[in-house]
Order: C-alpha cells, then sequence, then structure tokens
C-alpha cells in the first residue's frame, strides 16, 4: 500500500513555521487527535506533548515553533487565522485550554520524532476522560498516529476516518460502512480489530451529521469517534512511484512522452479526481509558491523575527552584479529561494517542498522561469515534474533530515529542481531524472546543523546553493551530459548513507556548522537577551 501524494507530500503540505518535521505535521497530528477526543461534543480541558530528551523534538521545540503549532492545531485553529501565532500564549496560560510540553523518556522512542500526546476532555455530560495518542513525525509533514489509549492504529491523515466500537460492529462492518459511503463519498478501506471490538472506516469525506446519529443509534454500538482528512484524501493506494524505470514507462504512454502529464495521471489516480481538477491544483500550489515569494521581497524589516538573519532577498535580486557573472535567470531564481526561507523563518505561510527547511529552492527556481520567459503553464508543468522526481525519493527514503540529515532536504529539493528546469527548456523524461540524480550525487552524506535550532544558518544558503545546484545539473544534461548512476540507487544511497550519520549531525543542532565557535556565541548572545 504506498500513500504518496505528489500535492500532498511532496509540494506540500502548506504550513506555517520552518520545519515541515517539527511544525508542519505537529499541527495535524494535533488536529487530528482533537478531531477523535472532541467527536461527540467533549471539550478540550488539559493537553500535554512529550518528547523524549534522546529524540530531535526535544532540543528544538521552541526554536522550531513546534510547541506553537501543537497548540493551534489542539484549537482547531486554521492556518490562515489572523491570531495564529498568539495561540500557544493563551493555552499556556490556561485560556481556552491547558496546554504543557513535557521532555520524558518515551515508552516506544523508535524514531527521532517520537511523540506522546494526552488530551483530557469533558464530555456533554459532564464526566472527564483522558485519552493518551503515540505516534510520529516522519519527514516534509508526514506522520503517523500509532495507537489511541493502548489500542494500536495507524493513521496518517489521509483520509477521512470513523472508528465504531461495539459488540455487533465487527460482523457488521461492511453493512456500517455501506451506509457511511452512501451517496459520492467513496468507501476507501475497512479493518477489524476483534479483540477491542472495533472497526474502523476510511472515507473520501466524513459522513453527514444525519448519518453519524444514525449510527450512535443503533444497537450495540458502544462509542463512535471520527476525524477528517488532513489533506487531499488519498483514494487510490496502488505503487505508482517506487521506482524511475516505472514512472517512465507512464510518460512514454502520454502524448509526446510527457513526463509532466505522466505526474498529473498518477497524482489524478492518487486523490480521485479529474485530470482537469488535478491540473487545477496543480496551478493553485503554483501560483501559491509564487505568491510566497512576493510577500517575502515585500517584507519589512520591523516584522523579521529571525534570531541571527535580517532580511536580504530584495538586496539579492536587485543587486547590479558584474556582467558575465552568474546571469539574470539564476539570480533571480536564487533571490526568490532566499525570499521564500525568509518567509518561512518567519512563521509565515509556506508550502513545505518536499520540506520546510528547504522550502525556497523549489519556488525560487519557479520564481527565476517566470521572470524569464516561462508562461504559468510551462511553470505548473515544471512543479508536476519536480513533485514527482520528489515521489520516487519519498517512497524510497524519506524526507526527515533527523534521519538522513541535509541530503533528503536540500538535497532533494535540488534533484527535484533540476528536473523541473529540464521539463520547461524541453528535456526528456530521462534528461528529467538525469539532472536530479546529479544532484543527489552531489548532496550524499550533507548534514544537517541548524545553528541554535533555529531554520536560519545555513538552512537559507544551502537553500541559495540548491537552487544554483539545480541549474547547473540541468544546463549539464540538455548540453548533453550524462549522469550515468540511476537515481533509483543514489535515493537509496542517500538513505543508506544518512543512517551511517552520527545523530549529531542530523537535525539537532549540536555539531557542524552548529558547534562553530562563531555559531555558540551566537546563540549564547541572543540567550541572554544581548
Amino acid at each position: 500500500m504506498q500513500e504518496i501524494s505528489l500535492l500532498n507530500s511532496v509540494i506540500g503540505p502548506v504550513m506555517r513555521g520552518p520545519s515541515s518535521s517539527h511544525c508542519a505535521a505537529p499541527y495535524m497530528m494535533a488536529k487530528l487527535v482533537r478531531e477523535l477526543s472532541c467527536a461527540n461534543g467533549e471539550v478540550l480541558e488539559n493537553a500535554v506533548i512529550r518528547f523524549d530528551p534522546r529524540g530531535s523534538f526535544a532540543p528544538v521545540y521552541k526554536a522550531q515553533s513546534s510547541d506553537e503549532n501543537f497548540a493551534a492545531g489542539l484549537a482547531g485553529a486554521k492556518l490562515t487565522d489572523a491570531d495564529y501565532r498568539e495561540i500557544l500564549g493563551r493555552v499556556e496560560r490556561g485560556e481556552g485550554f491547558k496546554f504543557a510540553v513535557e521532555v520524558t523518556e518515551l515508552e516506544n522512542n523508535n524514531h527521532p520524532n517520537r511523540v506522546d500526546l494526552e488530551l483530557s476532555v469533558v464530555a456533554p455530560d459532564g464526566t472527564k476522560r483522558t485519552d493518551l495518542y503515540t505516534g510520529a513525525s516522519v519527514g516534509g509533514g508526514m506522520y503517523y498516529i500509532d495507537s489511541m489509549n493502548g489500542e494500536a492504529l495507524f493513521l496518517t491523515g489521509k483520509t477521512a476516518t470513523v472508528f465504531v466500537w461495539g459488540p455487533t460492529v465487527v460482523a457488521n462492518a461492511d453493512e456500517i460502512a455501506a451506509k457511511l459511503s452512501a451517496g459520492d463519498n467513496s468507501l476507501l478501506g475497512v479493518s477489524v480489530d476483534p479483540a477491542h471490538e472495533r472497526i474502523e472506516i476510511s472515507l473520501q469525506a466524513l459522513p453527514s451529521s444525519m448519518q453519524l446519529s444514525d449510527l450512535r443509534a443503533r444497537d450495540g454500538i458502544d462509542n463512535v469517534r471520527f476525524a477528517d482528512a488532513s489533506q487531499y484524501p488519498v483514494c487510490a493506494t496502488d505503487d505508482l512511484f517506487s521506482t524511475t524505470a516505472a514512472v517512465i514507462e507512464v510518460a512514454d504512454k502520454q502524448e509526446g512522452g510527457s513526463i509532466a502529464d505522466a505526474a498529473l495521471a498518477l497524482e489524478a489516480k492518487r486523490l480521485g479526481l479529474s485530470r482537469e481538477a488535478t491540473r487545477e491544483l496543480f496551478r493553485e500550489r503554483c501560483e501559491l509558491m509564487l505568491r510566497v515569494v512576493a510577500e517575502g521581497f515585500d517584507a519589512k524589516p520591523e516584522d523579521n523575527v529571525m534570531r541571527f538573519l535580517t532580511l536580504r532577498a530584495r538586496n539579492v535580486r536587485d543587486a547590479n552584479l558584474p556582467a558575465g557573472l552568474g546571469g539574470p535567470v539564476l539570480q533571480d531564481a536564487m533571490a526568490g529561494a532566499l525570499s521564500a526561507m525568509e518567509r518561512d523563518s518567519n512563521r509565515g505561510l509556506v508550502c513545505a517542498a518536499p520540506t520546510a527547511g528547504s522550502a525556497g529552492v523549489v519556488p525560487g527556481t519557479l520564481y527565476g522561469l517566470i521572470r524569464h520567459g516561462i508562461d504559468i503553464e510551462g511553470a505548473t508543468d515544471a512543479l508536476q515534474v519536480m513533485a514527482l522526481i520528489g515521489a520516487v525519493f519519498a517512497v524510497r527514503g524519506t524526507f526527515a533530515a533527523e534521519c538522513g540529515g541535509c541530503s533528503v532536504e536540500t538535497g532533494a529539493s535540488a534533484a527535484m529542481a533540476a528536473a523541473g528546469v529540464t521539463q520547461a527548456y524541453g528535456g526528456s523524461a530521462k534528461q528529467c531524472f538525469d539532472a536530479a540524480s546529479m544532484c543527489l550525487m552531489n548532496t550524499l552524506g550533507l548534514v544537517c546543523d541548524p545553528v541554535g535550532g533555529d531554520v536560519e544558518i545555513p538552512c537559507h544558503a544551502r537553500n541559495v546553493a540548491g537552487v544554483s545546484h539545480a541549474f547547473s545539473s540541468a544546463m549539464a544534461v540538455l548540453a548533453g551530459f550524462d549522469a550515468v548512476l540511476q537515481y533509483d540507487e543514489l535515493v537509496d544511497q542517500t538513505v543508506k548513507i544518512g543512517a551511517m550519520m552520527h545523530p549529531d549531525l542530523r537535525c539537532t543542532a549540536r555539531g557542524g556548522c552548529a558547534a562553530t565557535k562563531t555559531a555558540l556565541r551566537m546563540v549564547e548572545a541572543v540567550t541572554q537577551g544581548v
């Protein structure tokens, strides 16, 4: 079963904050468990988020605003809410509900991004209940919840989900599922847990309130809980993106052998949508990325909350560089990448592409293309190809720097962007993958070492470099260079080498750039308020 979606998992999610692992996933995890615990009119009274001291959340959750995103999700906030960043302060004071973060050893700590979520709620009749959920953020905004009050499950937010408990539900699972999926709602799966007298029904959308009310009223039903999908519901779990060869085979079947059309066809299948509707979603995502870049250029110095960096994107864009150095397309793309990252680090709305730590490379590349002769349709084609190359990476590997260092963030995003540039200038499907391969072979073992845990230094610089890497790789391949090594193999090696890296080099702010004397002095200065 495969749930990777181009829009959800590779050029998404849309999010706030500097880290998709530590911001996007926390928001969606918290929102999902809140919906489950409050599905029957309960009111959230207290929430405790727990991280293991040996994990990657513990040292950076404040600097990367993980606590802010957990709090907003638990409050049921929308990403576009004007007071989004104020929610944490309110709930820490106990306004609405009480919120706290604890760093303590977790019983299950098999992933660097493990988290326990304890929610205490009050039911409409005044009775109180505490629910304990366990889960992990696994990179690029993807996550899973794998237990609820000790019952094993596996929720990823890819579908709307209804849980039903009772002595008769297992025997009647198919009939209950059929009633909940009546009409235009697609039934995506049914699983049964006889030991807990529980069934789980996965749907394209939540049933109506009337359908849920009728379900609760049935004999033999003890409890019903439900939560909506975190993003676009995944309707097909076929293996679509596991190998380069399989993707190119789909491309060869498209008119003109178009890899952009292959991406469109595969994502339409994944989401259960028409090609036209899927194309519109890609175009909207492309326009959003370009808007993020524009907002970054328009940012005012007084709005900057970065601890170490000042706003420089507009200066880079407008600089009068010596003739023959780089070129206007590359300069604009670099400036666009920096603009998106400045928006990202200032907690603005951005797209993880594939992560927040690498959220500048793809938008910056698109900005450079748009500014120099590629129209919005051509840019959307390029974005579809970028997403497809990223999907193969995601299926074979991970976007979590906690597991693979920066090679799985800016390395992956540079590979995606290189393929998109190659597509934009007439490259074949094979050339797109060759350009991506060049980027990966040059970023093997790249560490993740954010100074002070903030996604600023060296993250912004690496996004600028990622854009340059993408354009140079595309130029080389279009000029006839052969990457030789296969993309799939390089993804596999990226993951293998990432696992060999010391934990201090994987997003813990304890090694690399973060351990330099200058970095340590800077962190000490801002910590002391100097």
